[in-house]
């Protein structure tokens, strides 16, 4: 077991009303991988003027946080009544679509009420992931294809215009 999975397996078992501070983590942890892993979790909330957090409390129904349900999933039940548009124009009744599709197929709308749904229905966290994810490999192959018109893509991805207005849009949710 790595030193991050002890420490988000000991997030888990913290209590969800009191104040702890990053200490607790120093017997099964380097301080680097205790930041980062901090830093990254999804199951605290920190209070960054004290360096303190607290476990987040999530309702049995999922409500509060319907994306943990997702984080795992492949597929999921989609439903474009939920958008501004059908971005699966293939059909106009609820299907089943793969959680990165529909996150990829909304982004690229760049439409900002859509983005604010994905980041509901996902979590920001999972939107920013595929988000990356997308631009890393559109970088990797060097060019975007755009019906038969190449695009020569340089420097890096997180430099990308569109890449920060849509970072910037999943950030204010």
């Amino acid at each position: 077991m790595t030193q991050a999975q002890k420490i988000r397996n000991r997030i888990n078992t913290l209590n969800y009303n009191e104040e702890y501070s990053a200490k607790i983590f120093d017997d099964v942890a380097s301080q680097e991988t205790i930041k980062k892993t901090l830093q990254r979790s999804q199951n605290i909330i920190a209070k960054t003027s004290t360096k303190k957090f607290y476990r987040l409390y999530l309702e049995d129904d999922r409500g509060m946080a319907t994306y943990a349900t997702f984080d795992n999933e492949v597929n999921v039940k989609f439903n474009h009544n939920d958008y501004t548009f059908n971005a699966f124009w293939q059909t106009s009744k609820p299907s089943t679509q793969s959680v990165s599709a529909v996150i990829r197929n909304y982004l690229a709308t760049m439409e900002p009420q859509d983005i604010r749904t994905l980041c509901l229905n996902f979590g920001r966290n999972r939107v920013k992931r595929e988000l990356i994810l997308k631009y890393k490999e559109m970088y990797a192959q060097g060019f975007l294809n755009i019906k038969g018109l190449e695009i020569a893509l340089e420097g890096r991805y997180d430099r990308n215009p569109a890449f920060l207005e849509i970072l910037g849009m999943i950030n204010d949710c």
